[in-house]
């Protein structure tokens, strides 16, 4: 075949005969039911598509050609499905072929071949699912071609259908119209201005006749033969449909100011007479008998009607200005047709609903309207001229805003709400009781209300208590009189309590309309509480219905001391006896309950055993996914809310989450549930039962693995879950290292979860610096190297942070793993980089570098290609030093010791002196603290001392200093206080020389060795240059230094000394070798 297609590439295009077949046997054999058989041809087809005129091919076999063959039906199938297959292939290609500058693009020629078959012979197709294909290619084509590749498109659209007399040729009217349609949609698709701007033109030109002699007579035609010629007039109403889908995105989308024109304000105007007769004429065809003709053209009726609706709320939401003079028959039609004497005519005299769909679309367009109420303008006062057709428009819209919602009709439309579309109608009912988890299911968010009747009337109902509060709320109020006047019985009827459920979900859904307007705490306890109690049948609407009250009051007006009560009305709720739909209400409430803030855990605790164990067997009897990710929301929060009681529940409820994991391989959203679960449960236990560690390994291995399917769900939750369990552990085992093999990959797949998987890298140093550097070290570095140049500060900041830790936890090879980036970051610091707090950073490494090892630290520099580059990093250094904030104390102590490690007879070093020392004088300022000590015995006069505020001896002084400062150096980002991570912190921070050498005594030390160096004549020409203030205060800092919280002898002098065990060099020294 792939021979064939080439001999035939080689003579220009594939035309040949032969060649055509063998594409078409090719396309009937990948509608075959074999699956291997299909396989094969479709490889065979994605090979051909690199072939010159392979596309050009398959669209002339998509084609049936006028005076087709008319052979057996076995052959007329046969050619039906090539067609049709081919029909779908090239659809396909023209997503990857089509477009301008894709990477394989067909050439221009190909495209152009296409075009002229698609146009010649596309009206030839009698087959509709072969139709409704080559309809929509030739769309997408539209899209990307009309008008400058192909301006021939739509003119001979319509000069074929002006061709097509209404009965002659009425299924060519209709191809025609079909394709017509899916032009016009991808059309008014485009986004561009121009673009935008050219379909507006091309509307003006072609709806008038699309609506005045195609639509118009087609409907009237309709309405003339539908009790003569059932098929005559479906075929009518057919036609009518496909060309008012037309009419619709022309209507919305093709005209910039609708209200400017005389064609579409009568079309507007149209719609409503026609809808008004459609509806009526529905209601008498379903009153008589309904044969299937009849039920075929009561069907193509509704969609006809809901389109014409959907046409009119959209043109409402885009043009409300050309709306406006539709305002009052808008109100008056919506009105009358779901809450008046039209509602006959889309309700059963059961009251059961036989036509939703448009009351949705009705109900929308009341809410619409009565929304944007607010935003029309007040009409010109009497007098004022200059009034624009706008504000003209936008005033009559107001004045019949406020004209027809008066407080009678208000009051009429909360009535009809609460005592008709709020009861449970039999339907909802009968779901209830076949699929008892499924209808719990909530599905009032998002869109729902445009689709969903019920949501529909909850949102209208909500809408009238933003716009009309007053009225509303007094109606209500009215109806809990009532219900509260209704005492109920377990021998009630159904009806009773339908109507009670229905006022109780009136008040619940705009419960924050309500706030000191009535008493709920008093309604609870004295009505409320005791029909949750009731246990008859039929009482479970409104036990469910009660407990969902409770849940929305949480949030507004529901007293401290009556949430005792509610938790005892959850747990009584949460029984196994209850059905499903109560229970899990329940549950919801008893989630809202205890994530209030008001929520105490001292007062839940004596309830949390009995609820969290109805939780959990709940848990365990819900079968579908969306159930149990609810409780186990519930579950997860009170374990989070809980902490300190959670300790017996937790470890019943760890066995269980492993086998609710393997139930739930299928459902990835439940899953990210039962992580998030497992992520409280570590953080809140703390100390992890041995045998819950391989399973937790497991699932971290699963969500973070990039080979499998499911990491696209679970990776983030799955990160989340990681960092707990290290953050919990206590030593680095073999499983726990051998997850880091996920690390790298993750986050060189995408910067997504760069963050935690850096705090993940960073916690893994800290539990074991020699067994992670020592395997993985190096790897991380080079991605940091390579990373620099492309991710943010926030990126560079954190991969700073864990090289210095590295330096921090062991200096030696912490020093040899950082190696590799120390280039870049010396260069930051010469190129002086702007970001104030990167350049603090930068600072931090090339300090801790000079600090561990100045030969490497020397070598670095001289890497640099510039030859000055020593200097030049001192200079800025000590230019940036001041941007240093206050509160970070510990890292200005750090660039002084470094600065003083460095004190040497170097004049590059001898020049900058003066510099540094005033530096170092603003530094001690900052970290000496005065302590007083008598002078002598019973002395009244006291001599101040200083200690160095930094330096800290044990976590008491740890503590104290954590307190003053809040450094970040104290505390781990992402941790409770009490995990061990947090402590492994704690030890690192009481081995770092910042905190553990006095800088006045290291100072002193090093100030000594330079005057050895220079000699005494040199050193006080050297200290002549220096700031004599600055000076003095560094001596004074230096000869009245004591240990911190020691307290002087009588008689010891300023020279004592800090009575330090080890020197300021020995411990760098130390700090060093630990490696």
């Amino acid at each position: 075949m792939a021979t064939a297609m080439a001999t035939g590439a080689a003579s220009g295009a594939v035309a040949g005969p032969s060649v055509e077949q063998l594409v078409a046997q090719t396309l009937q054999a990948a509608t075959n039911p074999s699956h291997e058989i299909v396989q094969k041809a479709e490889a065979q087809l994605r090979e051909w598509e690199q072939q010159p005129g392979f596309f050009p091919t398959i669209a002339r076999l998509s084609m049936r050609r006028s005076g087709g063959s008319g052979g057996a039906d076995n052959t007329q199938d046969s050619e039906v499905k090539v067609r049709w297959m081919a029909a779908v292939y090239l659809k396909n290609g023209v997503e990857r072929y089509w477009r301008p500058n894709s990477r394989q693009e067909l050439p221009a020629e190909q495209k152009q071949q296409i075009r002229e078959v698609l146009l010649r012979h596309y009206d030839a197709e009698e087959v509709p699912q072969v139709a409704l294909q080559v309809a929509v290619l030739m769309g997408r084509l539209a899209r990307t071609d009309y008008p400058r590749f192909w301006p021939e498109l739509l003119p001979t659209l319509m000069k074929q259908l002006q061709a097509c007399s209404a009965d002659g040729a009425a299924a060519l009217q209709q191809r025609i119209l079909l394709v017509l349609h899916y032009v016009l949609k991808a059309l008014a698709s485009r986004r561009l201005l121009a673009e935008q701007r050219y379909f507006e033109e091309l509307g003006s030109q072609i709806f008038g006749y699309l609506a005045w002699e195609i639509w118009a007579p087609l409907t009237a035609r309709f309405f003339e033969l539908v009790r003569k010629e059932e098929a005559l007039a479906l075929n009518a109403l057919q036609r009518a449909y496909v060309v008012m889908r037309s009419l619709r995105k022309l209507v919305v989308y093709g005209c910039n100011k609708p209200y400017k024109s005389t064609d579409h304000m009568n079309f507007v105007e149209q719609l409503f007479q026609r809808l008004r007769q459609c509806l009526e004429l529905r209601y008498e065809l379903r009153m008589g008998s309904v044969s299937a003709g009849t039920a075929a053209i009561l069907t193509e009726l509704e969609r006809f009607v809901l389109k014409m609706m959907k046409t009119l709320n959209e043109l409402m939401d885009r043009h409300s200005v050309s709306f406006a003079r539709f305002v009052p028959v808008a109100l008056e039609f919506s009105f009358h047709y779901v809450f008046h004497e039209g509602t006959a005519l889309i309700f059963d005299a059961g009251d059961r609903i036989n036509f939703g769909n448009f009351a949705i679309q009705a109900l929308n367009m009341l809410k619409g309207i009565m929304l944007s109420g607010n935003d029309s303008i007040s009409a010109p006062p009497d007098g004022a001229s200059g009034a624009s057709i706008e504000d003209e428009l936008l005033a009559g819209a107001a004045q019949s805003h406020a004209k027809f919602f008066t407080v009678e009709r208000i009051t009429y439309i909360c009535e009809k709400i609460v005592t008709h579309y709020f009861l449970l109608t039999q339907q909802e009912l009968e779901e209830w009781q076949q699929d008892p988890e499924g209808y719990d299911q909530d599905d009032g968010g998002g869109d729902a209300w445009k689709y969903a009747l019920r949501p529909s009337v909850e949102t209208l109902y909500f809408t009238c208590f933003t716009q009309h509060s007053a009225v509303m709320i007094q109606e209500v109020l009215r109806f809990v009189r009532r219900a509260q006047q209704l005492q109920l019985t377990p021998e009630s009827d159904l009806k009773a309590i339908l109507l009670k459920d229905a006022i109780y979900n009136a008040v619940g859904q705009a419960a924050f309309h309500f706030f000191n307007k009535l008493d709920f705490g008093a309604w609870l306890t004295s009505q409320l509480l005791a029909e949750l109690r009731v246990e008859a049948p039929n009482f479970r609407i409104l036990r469910r219905r009660i407990i969902w009250l409770v849940g929305h009051w949480v949030g507004v007006q529901l007293p401290r001391e009556l949430r005792p009560l509610a938790y005892e009305a959850c747990l009584h709720l949460l029984r196994p006896q209850e059905d499903m739909p109560t229970r899990l209400a329940a549950a919801r409430t008893l989630n809202l309950l205890i994530d209030d803030f008001e929520f105490m855990p001292e007062a839940f605790h004596p309830y949390f055993p009995p609820l969290f164990e109805a939780l959990f067997l709940l848990l365990h009897e819900a079968g579908e996914c969306d159930t149990k990710i609810v409780v186990l929301g519930t579950m997860t929060l009170l374990v989070e809310k809980m902490s300190d009681y959670i300790e017996p529940q937790a470890l019943q409820f760890i066995g269980y989450l492993p086998l609710l994991w393997r139930e739930s391989e299928e459902y990835d959203l439940l899953r990210c549930a039962i992580i998030g679960t497992l992520e409280q449960l570590v953080r809140t236990i703390r100390d992890v039962p041995e045998p819950m560690k391989p399973f937790l390994y497991s699932v971290i291995e699963l969500s973070t693995d990039l080979q499998q399917h499911s990491h696209v769900y679970l990776i983030e939750d799955g990160i989340m879950l990681w960092l707990a369990v290290i953050g919990n552990s206590t030593a680095l085992t073999p499983e726990l290292l051998k997850l880091c093999d996920h690390l790298l990959p993750i986050i060189e797949m995408s910067s997504e979860n760069l963050r935690t998987v850096l705090q993940l890298i960073h916690a893994y140093i800290l539990l074991d610096a020699q067994a992670y550097l020592s395997r993985y070290g190096e790897g991380f570095v080079s991605y940091c190297v390579r990373s620099f140049e492309d991710i943010r500060v926030e990126g560079i900041i954190a991969m700073l942070r864990i090289f210095e830790t590295c330096l921090k936890t062991d200096a030696t090879m912490g020093l040899r793993l950082v190696r590799p980036a120390l280039p870049f970051v010396f260069q930051q610091v010469y190129i002086k980089q702007d970001y104030p707090m990167t350049m603090g950073w930068y600072l931090t490494i090339v300090a801790r570098t000079l600090l561990i090892d100045q030969a490497v630290f020397m070598s670095v520099v001289q890497e640099l290609p510039q030859a000055d580059a020593l200097a030049r990093i001192l200079d800025v250094w000590i230019e940036m030093f001041p941007i240093v904030p206050d509160t970070h104390a510990e890292k200005r102590k750090l660039f002084c010791l470094a600065f003083a490690s460095i004190f040497g007879s170097n004049e590059l070093l001898l020049a900058r002196l003066p510099h540094i020392l005033q530096l170092v004088d603003e530094t001690l300022g900052e970290v000496m603290d005065k302590q007083y000590a008598a002078v002598e015995d019973g002395a009244a006069k006291t001599t101040p001392r200083y200690y160095d505020s930094l330096v800290i001896h044990d976590e008491h002084e740890l503590d104290e200093l954590q307190q003053q400062l809040g450094s970040e150096d104290f505390h781990a980002k992402g941790y409770p206080a009490k995990t061990y991570h947090d402590d492994r912190h704690r030890q690192l921070v009481l081995k770092d020389p910042v905190y553990k050498i006095p800088l006045t005594e290291y100072l002193k030390y090093q100030l000594q060795s330079l005057q050895a160096q220079l000699g005494p004549q040199r050193y006080e020409q050297v200290m002549c240059s220096v700031v004599p203030e600055v000076l003095e205060r560094i001596t004074m800092y230096i000869e009245q230094t004591v240990p911190k919280a020691c307290v002087v002898c009588p008689g010891s002098g300023p020279g004592s000394g800090s009575g330090s065990g080890t020197t300021a060099d020995e411990t760098l020294a130390e700090q060093s070798e630990s490696g």
